[in-house]
């Protein structure tokens, strides 16, 4: 008899369940229909092409397709022991976090000080003009940007005592009229150059639009704390540490998780053109070698493999400092 009232009892609870949530979808049909678009997007460009990791365990032929393609050696791993085994494979995976944590270093902590700063602005017109000037370059394109840096820092090497100088790019013009250099210098062609130039205009295109999300969250600061600080004499500074970023360190932690969750996906676009032959030792990263691979010769499965590789290292990433993150400020994606 208990058994029967219990399962009735179950039944009941879990008709009731889905009554409410049909009530919610129905109330808030207009919303759900808003996510429709986004979440198309997702099945067609991000689920559905799964099925093509296949790749990364098959000696893929284009002519067989995905499942009538042979598996690889190794149990189909025979990709990823070439990976490993290949020589300059530690350079490309160096190479790759080096930009990556170098771009974590400048660009995270300089756009929460751009958005403390526009924060402590009192002009809302001032604010709204820093803001916007900030943000635009984030809508400028990787390739005119990278035309650009070619503009600004191409050599032809000429001699300062030539005092003709039309031929070389502007930073070299300015320096050379200075008389800083004697001789135009090619910055593009200097290996050890690359990251500085990488990272600059990474700052340059970014800081703006990375500082939208902690604008964001400043706005919704109850501005009585404020003022309840001024009154006990706090200066500014101690009240954007003390206030503004306090209440708004759960927002810079999740980003910081997201961040380090994408340490390996550096994309290849910029890294494509500002390559030098002469540069490829700090030039070359994973998504460069992937494109290379992949697109310049053909090898869908091996760069297949490359890929896949390296997202299971963001996935660790992510999970990594989600649980560091976790124990340490008890705020978390999950």
């Amino acid at each position: 008899m208990k058994t029967v009232e219990a399962t009735n009892a179950a039944t009941q609870k879990k008709q009731g369940w889905f009554a409410g949530e049909m009530r919610k979808l129905k109330k808030n049909k207009f919303l759900f229909f808003l996510m429709i678009p986004g979440l198309v997007y997702y099945i067609i460009f991000h689920y559905v092409p799964i099925y093509g990791l296949l790749i990364a365990f098959k000696d893929y032929k284009p002519t067989l397709g995905v499942f009538g393609s042979p598996w690889a050696s190794n149990f189909g791993l025979g990709h990823f022991i070439r990976f490993i085994q290949t020589p300059d494979m530690l350079n490309y995976v160096w190479n790759t976090i080096a930009l990556s944590v170098l771009h974590i270093v400048w660009l995270f902590p300089l756009a929460i000080l751009l958005a403390l700063f526009i924060n402590e602005l009192n002009s809302l017109f001032f604010k709204k003009l820093v803001q916007t000037i900030s943000y635009l370059p984030h809508f400028v394109s990787v390739a005119a940007i990278a035309g650009m840096l070619t503009l600004f820092l191409s050599s032809q090497g000429t001699l300062a005592s030539a005092g003709d100088f039309a031929n070389e790019g502007l930073l070299n013009q300015f320096l050379l009229k200075l008389g800083i250099i004697d001789q135009g210098i090619s910055f593009l062609d200097e290996v050890n150059c690359f990251r500085t130039i990488y990272i600059a205009s990474d700052v340059w295109q970014g800081i703006g639009w990375s500082a939208i999300v902690y604008i964001a969250a400043l706005s919704g600061v109850d501005q009585e704390l404020y003022e309840a600080a001024t009154i006990d004499g706090a200066s500014r500074v101690q009240k954007m540490w003390h206030i503004s970023v306090q209440l708004i360190k759960p927002t810079i932690v999740i980003l910081l998780v997201m961040q380090i969750g994408k340490i390996m996906s550096l994309g290849s676009d910029k890294a494509l053109l500002l390559q030098r032959e002469v540069t490829y030792q700090k030039s070359q990263i994973l998504s460069t070698y992937v494109y290379n691979l992949g697109i310049g010769k053909g090898e869908f499965d091996y760069s297949t493999a490359v890929g896949l590789f390296n997202s299971i290292i963001n996935l660790l990433l992510v999970i990594g400092a989600n649980f560091v993150s976790k124990k340490l400020t008890e705020t978390s994606l999950w």
